[in-house]
Parts: structure tokens; sequence; C-alpha cells
């Protein structure tokens, strides 16, 4: 087995097309994401083939802003890409309606407890992508 000591930078072109009503709306200030035309499927991440009925037509819809926490976790160990970065929590958040939605949990470094009230909050990276997070309401 051959190992290098050399970085190596990676660069992702992720399209968009297909789902940048989510990217221009969480610009917006808006959480939205896709509803199935023909059976009504509402699905986060935001798709444009429905994984329930494989149709393709959508709508987009506003989940709103306000969540419930299901459940959150400090991780110990962390990917290599993070390691150098601060502490986080994942929180799995629960839109009414059922949606929930996996995010970075800001200022929840003693954790939080499952049922906690949360919104979700857009931000933008270094790199100039938005992205989103929740914090506590």
């Amino acid at each position: 087995m051959l190992h290098s000591r050399r970085a190596l930078t990676l660069r992702f072109d992720l399209p968009i097309s297909k789902t940048r009503e989510f990217w221009d709306s969480l610009r917006d200030g808006k959480f939205v994401t896709t509803k199935c035309t023909e059976c009504g499927n509402v699905c986060f991440p935001p798709q444009s083939d429905c994984p329930k009925c494989m149709g393709s037509e959508h709508e987009w819809v506003d989940l709103g802003r306000e969540a419930t926490l299901v459940t959150s976790t400090l991780p110990s160990v962390r990917p290599p890409s993070f390691s150098s970065g601060d502490p986080y929590t994942i929180a799995i958040g629960e839109f009414p309606g059922g949606v929930k939605v996996l995010a970075w949990l800001e200022g929840a470094e003693r954790g939080a407890k499952p049922g906690t009230k949360l919104r979700i909050e857009a931000r933008v990276s270094s790199e100039g992508n938005p992205f989103y997070v929740f914090v506590r309401a």
C-alpha cells in the first residue's frame, strides 16, 4: 500500500438547475421544498422526481421557519475536512406537516433537548454559497 502526505484539494461544481428555486428562496430568507403534484408527497431535500411515485411534476411549498428538535448530537470524531474547525452540533428538526431536516444547530454546544423550538436561518459560506442552520427559537 502506498501513502502520500501531500494535501489534496477537491473542487465540486454541483448542478442546481432543478433546485434553483430552493437556493434563490434561501437567499431571500424563505425555506421551501418540493411537493409532488401527482401524489402530494412533500420531501426534503427538494427533489426533481418524487421518491414515492416517481412523478416528475412538482410545485414549490414554503415550509416556514419554525421547527421542533427531534434529536441532536455533538460529534466526537469529525471528518478530516471539519477537524480544524470548532466543535459543532448536528440536529434533526421537524417542521409542521412532518418534514424532517438535518442541519447544524448553532449555539447548542452543551446540547439541546428534544422538543426544543428551533428556527431555520440562512447563512453564506466564505465562498459565497448559501446554506442553512438551526438556531433556538
